[in-house]
């Protein structure tokens, strides 16, 4: 991907599925990416990466279309907490 992520930060992709996770429900775009504190293109570059990773997915909402995490995304949140967590610390979380 020209434009894409090469090396995605893994505390990134920790935020939006743990945001996710944590809510257990579905989000609106916009409103998950106040909630994972980054600025419009970047979020969008790691939005298109974890869809094409299958940790997320579009789903249709009731206010329009929303992002939810799929099994694939907890299992690799609960994995990444757990590295974070033996390898740096949980203070790092």
């Amino acid at each position: 991907m020209a434009d894409g992520l090469d090396r995605p930060d893994l505390y990134v992709v920790a935020r939006f599925l743990e945001r996710l996770w944590r809510d257990g429900r579905p989000r609106r775009k916009t409103e998950l990416q106040l909630a994972v504190r980054l600025n419009y293109n970047v979020y969008k570059k790691y939005l298109e990466w974890l869809v094409q990773a299958g940790l997320v997915e579009t789903v249709a909402g009731k206010d329009g279309e929303c992002i939810a995490i799929t099994e694939k995304g907890r299992e690799t949140y609960g994995t990444l907490v757990s590295w974070i967590k033996e390898t740096i610390g949980e203070e790092h979380l």
